[in-house]
């Protein structure tokens, strides 16, 4: 079953993570202290997908950013924590949601973020940032 968008729209909370996740934070560009701020704060999401168009509406850390893509196609995102543009490429392979970043920093770093849905309730995330591996998992509020 393809990734389901919908199921994404809900408030959310950083929950577990692997024990190397800050340092991938830190090397994306996540100060120690936004970590913090991130770990504590909830973001509301709304998402959808119409055919091959996937549009996000999500606040986090007192703003909102509204992004439009279009499935395998590259596009423009604005970094939440760094407010700099970035490209992606968004692609639902399977059950998981993937973001490709070929130069996440602006220092030729690529990143991949894979999300899928453990339950209706919580969200597995893998991120890759380089050659560092790590995950996060978010809990529905």
């Amino acid at each position: 079953m393809p990734f389901p968008v919908d199921k994404f729209c809900g408030t959310w909370k950083h929950g577990n993570h692997s024990d190397n996740y800050p340092q991938i934070m830190e090397k994306i560009g996540v100060t120690p202290e936004k970590f913090k701020k991130m770990q504590e704060s909830s973001f509301p999401v709304n998402a959808s997908l119409t055919g091959d168009k996937l549009c996000f509406k999500v606040e986090f850390m007192g703003k909102t950013w509204e992004s439009n893509f279009t499935l395998g196609v590259e596009g423009e995102e604005e970094d939440a924590h760094t407010g700099r543009m970035r490209k992606v490429t968004y692609t639902i392979e399977g059950d998981n949601l993937i973001s490709v970043y070929p130069d996440h920093d602006g220092k030729g770093l690529t990143a991949r973020v894979c999300r899928h849905f453990v339950d209706d309730d919580t969200i597995h995330t893998d991120f890759k940032a380089g050659d560092v591996e790590g995950w996060t998992q978010s809990k529905r509020c």
